[in-house]
Parts: C-alpha cells; structure tokens; sequence
C-alpha cells in the first residue's frame, strides 16, 4: 500500500503530496452522466490515455450505488478505478449526493418520493426565480439541508462510498474527494420549511458569531458589516437579523450547508482522510446578483470565512469558473487559508497557465474534457505545463514563477520574481504598431473564441489570447511556456539583455534544446505558432 493523499502547507503555499512527492493536478472534469456508463466510458478512457492528462475528476451518484436504503452497489467506482488505471491517471471523486448543482436530482428514489421522513425546502413566496426555469416547467427536486434524516442517510451512504475505497485502492488512484457539488438554494435566499425555520429561530452558533468578532480578516467585508450592524442582543438568527435581510439569509444558509457538507467530510476523513473539499457555482456575478439567483448558501468567496467556521474537516473551498473574469475569482480563492484548486472552468487554455504561474493552483480541470479533441490546444499545451510540472512546483514553493493571459484590452502584464522585474507584452500587437510604425498595417484579428461560443459550457476552438509562464530557473536564467508573448526583464541598477534564446522541445516527455533563437524571432520570444518553450539567459551589466 502506497503512501495515503494529503496536502502539506508550508507558510502560505499548499500542495497536493501522492506517493510521497508534489503532484500538479491537471486534466477535466467528465460531463455528469458520462462516468454512469461503463460502455459509453470505455473511448474516452483510450483517448484520455493518449492525452497526457494525469488527473480526472469524475462522479459518483447516490442513486445509482444505494437504489434501495442499505443496499449499496460500487461496480460504477470500480470500473472508475480499472478506467483511469488503464488510462494511467488518477481520480478526484464528486460525491454526487443530496445535492448537484443546487438541486436533489441525485438523491435516490427512495428519499424524492419521502417528504414526510426528508422533508424538501421550501422558498417561500420568494421574488427571484431560479435560473435554468422556465414556465410551465415541471418542479425539480429541492430537499432541505436541514433535515436530520436527509444528513443522516446522506453520511451513511458517503460513509459507505469511502468504506469501500479504503478495501479496494489501496495504491490510492483517487487522490482527493469532492463532497457534494454547488450546493444552496435557488430561487430563495432562505429557506423556509419546517425544519429550516426552527434553525432560524434558533441561536446563532456562538463559534460563528466569535470567529467574526475576533478574527474579522478571514471573512468577507460584507460578513462582517452584517454583524457589526446586527442586534446583539438578539440570540436567534431571527432575533439578531430580522427576516428581511437577503444577507443575513445567505449566511444562514451558508451556516446550514457548511454544517451538512462538512459533517460528511469528517466521516469519510474518519475512514480514509484523503484531502477533500467543497465548490462552488460563483456568485454574486452578472445576471445573477442575489443569493437565490445563485446557490445561496454555496461556498463562494464571499461565504467561505462562514464555510471554514461551520465545516473544519473540509481542507478548502474551490470555485467553478465559467464567468469571463477568471483572475479576480483566482484571487477571491487565493489566501494562506485558502489554497486554490479549479474543479471545472470553460476550456480556455491560457487560464490553466494563470493559474499555476500567478496564484500557485494545485490543480486546474476543464468541464466535459470527454469532448476535447485530441490534436487541441489544451492537450498540446496540457502536455508541456506537466514536463515542467518539477519546475512550476519548486517554484510555486519559492515564488519564483509568474503566470499571464491576457484578455481583451489588456497589452501587458508585470511580476517581480526576486530582484527581477518581468514584464510581458502581446506579441501580436507589438509587431502591429511596429509594422504601422513603417507603414503596414496588419488585418484585424479574428474574434476571441469566447464571443463565439454559443453557452458556457461549450468547447472552445483554442485559446486565441497571448498566454504563459515563466519559471526563474537560476540567477539571470529562465523557462517560458506559451503563445504570442515578448518578454522584457529589468533590474533596478543594472541594464539587462538576453545573452542566449534557447528553442526546447518536447520529445517523449522530455525537454530537449532546438534551435538558436538569435535573429527575427526575437521579436516574438513565445511564438505564433502553437504553444512554445524557450530557455532565456539574460546577461547583467
């Protein structure tokens, strides 16, 4: 048996250990019914084996391993474990149980059809609708997270899913666990059935209410206000907020899910503590300003100070990234509490490299990598970003790594690594003003693949913007991987200049030295043409 998953934090920097060294993980996510098919898996296994991908994120449903109450069936986690054995990757389990996406879709029949034992929340005459609703469209299952027995059964059965990893993968090929997926409530800030109410009228956790006060940096600004401006005097959530607070709704509704999801993490922990956490459908964010329009309750940014208070077993809370301003949500994920892991994103390429080179990720997956093409980008560029894996690693460690996209409006983007300032530049539109400069002009430039993409799920055809990372490899020395990047270093004090641009290829997994880049193609250091790796030696002068 193989040394068990864990995270190991050294001052603000995390990272995921697997058979004992860093592991960077880097692949998809499976679309939601894909892994419930042994047959439907058994291509994309091949193709998964041929990508050079090393992590897959997969779900597990309750309602097809306990179809009846007590009588659980794994044969779906066991042809799992044999397809990403065959395939050489490993496996980040999503518990798909009471809760997908905000809704009790995966809960076994047995629990939809008893409202009387798992009582089913209740929004209320509540003025937000939920998205993805229409009129006339037929009710979707909603169960209260604050049923006893809804949490029970729930544990049980999560309890159950770990119990049988610990008999049969002992050489560990699940390296991390996901409890639940984007919980809250739609279409309400709060709930309001039976049991929900009797948790409202009753005191807030003291825990809560002293975490706030005493350490108000780890939570949201908003969080705190909301105490500050409270009732102290007040013990019940009721008493202390009133009932026509959508915020005070929130992180009540936080305070409940946290509660629940963490409660099952510590039973798994119990039985095999591999890292596990929770995530979550972003918000507050366009279209979607108010908790209700989005999970509310969910582990977002601004509810996850909530999130660490009411479930400790959970090692991290992890955004899903489907909105256009990718950085900000990295940085709302990013903390010495608080590492960042990307679940799901749009395949967009370049975001991968932001975030393993600018918010030291431990982990980055697209959804429905069952789709991706096997001559894409992603998969060109996926298979360089983990030959350097060693570097990012050590780097991440030393914060000797800088990582760029840069999106529309956006020329240039600058780090500090050391005593080195370093400074890239869009290579594409360099080499446009320098040519109108003589007198050419350039055509315009074709659509961003996102202004095409017809939902946010979709797959992309490339990732068109300039994209990278820079590893400092020593004093003066330096690896970039990219697309369409020029890239100025300077020191404060002394003139830099590039004394050797080294070409490097990748051959059968390896980093092997190409040409000399001495002439023209100085002009653009991360080329055009697909995703390139060159070696920089500057001299110092």
């Amino acid at each position: 048996m193989t040394e068990l998953p864990r995270l190991e934090r050294a001052s603000a920097h995390t990272r995921l250990i697997v058979d004992g060294s860093p592991f960077l993980c880097l692949g998809g996510e499976l679309r939601n019914s894909s892994a419930s098919d042994p047959v439907h898996m058994a291509p994309i296994w091949r193709a998964l084996g041929r990508s050079g991908v090393n992590s897959i994120i997969a779900p597990v449903g309750w309602d097809q391993v306990e179809p009846s109450e007590g009588e659980f069936d794994f044969s779906v986690v066991d042809e799992l474990l044999a397809g990403a054995r065959s395939a050489g990757v490993r496996l980040v389990l999503i518990w798909f149980g009471a809760y997908k996406n905000a809704l009790s879709t995966y809960a076994p029949t047995w629990v939809r059809q008893d409202s009387a034992r798992f009582e089913r929340a209740d929004r209320g005459p509540s003025p937000v609708r939920a998205p993805f609703t229409y009129e006339g469209s037929m009710p979707r299952p909603t169960l209260s997270v604050f049923s006893g027995p809804l949490r029970e059964a729930d544990e049980a059965a999560y309890g159950a899913l770990m119990e049988h990893l610990a008999r049969v993968d002992g050489d560990h090929t699940v390296v991390m666990m996901q409890v639940e997926n984007e919980v809250g409530l739609l279409g309400s800030s709060r709930d309001s059935s039976a049991a929900a109410q009797l948790a409202w009228q009753s005191p807030v956790p003291e825990a809560l209410v002293e975490a706030v006060a005493n350490e108000p940096a780890a939570f949201h600004d908003d969080v705190v206000d909301l105490f500050g401006r409270s009732r102290p005097g007040g013990a019940s959530w009721q008493e202390r907020f009133g009932d026509d607070d959508p915020l005070a709704d929130e992180v009540f509704m936080a305070w409940g899910f946290a509660s629940y999801v963490g409660a099952l993490a510590a039973k798994g922990k119990q039985i095999k503590a591999l890292p596990v956490y929770a995530n979550a459908w972003l918000g507050p964010q366009p279209g979607q300003d108010m908790p209700g329009q989005y999970p509310s309750g969910g582990p977002t940014a601004r509810m996850s100070g909530v999130w660490r208070v009411a479930g400790p077993a959970l090692d991290f809370v992890a955004p899903d990234i489907y909105v256009s301003d990718s950085e900000s949500v990295m940085r709302g994920y990013t903390s010495g509490i608080n590492p960042l892991f990307i679940p799901e994103a749009r395949v967009l390429t370049g975001d991968a490299f932001r975030a393993f080179g600018a918010f030291h990720a431990m982990g980055y997956h697209v959804f429905g990598i069952d789709d991706v093409r096997e001559e894409s980008q992603l998969y060109d560029a996926f298979r360089k970003l983990l030959a350097l894996a060693p570097q990012i690693l050590d780097a991440q460690r030393d914060d000797r790594v800088m990582g760029f996209a840069l999106d529309p409006g956006t020329d240039a983007a600058t780090a500090r690594l050391g005593s080195t300032t370093v400074t890239v530049r869009s290579a594409p539109k360099l080499l446009a003003d320098m040519l109108l400069d003589a007198g050419v002009r350039l055509p315009e430039p074709a659509p961003h693949p996102d202004e095409t993409l017809p939902s946010a799920h979709a797959p992309s055809p490339g990732d068109s913007r300039p994209f990278g990372i820079i590893v400092e490899t020593g004093d003066l020395e330096y690896i970039a991987l990219g697309r369409q990047a020029m890239i100025d270093f300077s020191r404060e004090g002394s003139l830099l200049e590039i004394d050797s641009l080294r070409e490097l290829r990748l051959h059968d997994g390896a980093w092997v030295e190409g040409r000399i880049l001495n002439g023209d193609e100085r002009l653009m250091i991360l080329g055009a043409h697909g995703v390139s790796a060159v070696r920089i030696t500057l001299i110092e002068r």
